[in-house]
């Protein structure tokens, strides 16, 4: 019977290893392009990684302006750059799909133009106006004839669409379509943040330029000059502040959406893994059994190749188990991370969260970070889940991302009256005392670009004061940071 299983197992385990790599590259797409708010940035990494990962070797995206007409803002794979083109909504594939919202595969882009031809003709010699728009190449690319074109959608809202294609009848298969929907949800968000932000830049750069002209024309009028100063600077720290709120929301919500299907994806195949490594561990012993019965030969039974190969099924079977349960425990902290923002406050189980955000970056940790967790004794807590587990990912991100080679992130957690108490220290390079103030300041950073935007502590920052609770940092150059979060264990009454 276990002999049986094995073929199966294999061709699962192929499966899992390519959806694994498919999820690990679609996990940094949209960590890289959700870390950046820069256009030209995203649409780099979107359209390079559909050709160097996916095998897409001609992609365009196009966004919808204030006419009802497409405009091509970014292209991969064309000798010829149609940047600049355009497109009316309603006219070939592209207009077609960002009319009716809907995605369209088409496999044969000539067959097409002569059906949807044919079907004009006769509705206008009937006297009737047909609604379907002519099926024409995306620009820069005459000969295709092979198309999926997805739609750019925030909510309810049409902001562009996304295109592939190839010069070869019937290119794209299921998978590249899902594969192509994904990348294109992700790019959808990082657009819109970014598009969000440039507006917010705008809208900045206009207050600073009448603040400029107000202090030219009012240079008398010193005192009205400063008040009017310090208003711009708060209203320039809203904005700021309300789009970094924005950026990440919308960040945390493509990542959730993303853990949920990681975990959906994998759950059944290591599932059956696991459940067939059990059915042969269990048949393994029938087998002994068998062996040792009184009835089998005694010279068969003590025949040194049988037990050694006995041996090596034992070892088989007791590392897929072991494989196998952690690949489930992985899947359960997804499951744990991917909650999205609850409506109303829940008893959460902060080490629950504390251990699944641990599972989530020990890439971070492994083999160099010793992880030591002294949790006391906690309640449960009245929270939000979602966003205490977004908290606990920056802290440990960043504690993880201090250490540059090797030393220890150590958890503490107590209960200090009506609050619960959470601490995490690390043995990374500290921080220098004049940065100790900023550091919860919206956008305020030590580390490179590569490693971030310096959002996650303003974030975090912003999660604690919502629940009503506080945070504080210590730290000493050279030997370390330690950052203390505070919760009320009860909601405000």
């Amino acid at each position: 019977m276990a002999t049986q299983d094995i073929p199966s197992n294999e061709g699962l385990v192929e499966k899992l290893a390519q959806k694994t790599a498919e999820v690990h590259v679609l996990r940094h797409l949209a960590l890289n392009i959700n870390s950046t708010l820069d256009l030209d940035q995203i649409y780099d990494i979107v359209l390079g990684t559909m050709d160097e990962f996916f095998g897409f070797r001609h992609s365009i995206i196009l966004l919808l302006g204030d006419s009802d007409r497409l405009r091509v803002v970014a292209c991969h794979g064309y000798e010829d750059q149609p940047l600049g083109g355009t497109v009316t909504v309603g006219t070939g594939v592209i207009g077609t799909v960002a009319k009716r919202r809907r995605l369209m595969r088409v496999n044969n882009l000539r067959a097409q133009r002569a059906y949807f031809s044919t079907i004009r003709r006769q509705m206008e010699e009937a006297g009737r106006t047909s609604e379907l728009g002519e099926i024409v190449p995306v620009p820069g690319l005459p000969d295709a004839e092979s198309q999926i074109a997805i739609p750019l959608m925030i909510k309810d809202r049409l902001i562009g669409v996304f295109s592939v294609e190839g010069r070869e009848q019937k290119t794209f298969s299921d998978d590249d379509e899902a594969l192509a929907t994904i990348v294109a949800n992700q790019a959808a968000s990082a657009i819109q943040n970014a598009l969000l932000y440039r507006s917010a830049e705008e809208r900045r750069s206009e207050l600073a330029e009448a603040h400029d002209r107000l202090k030219e024309l009012n240079e008398t009028l010193e005192d009205r000059v400063r008040d009017r100063t310090r208003e711009l600077e708060q209203t320039n720290r809203e904005l700021r502040e309300t789009q970094v709120q924005l950026v990440q929301s919308s960040k945390m919500a493509s990542l959730g959406m993303l853990a949920a299907g990681i975990a959906h994806e994998i759950n059944t195949p290591i599932g059956a893994i696991h459940s067939n490594a059990d059915v042969e561990r269990r048949a393994i012993g029938v087998i002994r059994d068998i062996l040792h019965h009184p009835a089998f030969p005694e010279k068969l039974r003590d025949q040194p190749r049988l037990n050694r190969a006995f041996k090596i099924f034992d070892d088989i079977n007791r590392v897929t188990l072991e494989a196998t349960e952690r690949v489930i425990k992985v899947i359960q902290s997804l499951k744990n991370f991917a909650r999205l923002d609850e409506p109303e406050l829940e008893l959460v189980d902060l080490h629950e969260g504390l251990d699944s955000t641990l599972t989530l970056i020990n890439h971070l940790t492994k083999d160099r970070i010793e992880v030591v967790k002294h949790y006391g004794e906690l309640p449960q807590v009245h929270c939000y889940a979602s966003q205490i587990n977004q908290a606990f990912v920056n802290l440990l991100t960043n504690a993880a991302q201090a250490i540059k080679e090797t030393g220890t992130i150590t958890i503490t957690t107590r209960q200090d009256g009506a609050q619960a108490v959470i601490e995490v220290a690390d043995t990374g390079a500290g921080i220098k005392p004049e940065h100790l103030d900023r550091i919860f300041d919206p956008g305020f950073t030590t580390k490179g670009v590569s490693v971030g935007l310096g959002l996650g502590l303003s974030i975090t920052y912003r999660i604690i004061e919502n629940h009503h609770g506080s945070i504080d940092v210590r730290s000493e150059l050279g030997k370390g940071t330690t950052l203390t979060l505070r919760l009320p264990i009860a909601p405000p009454a």
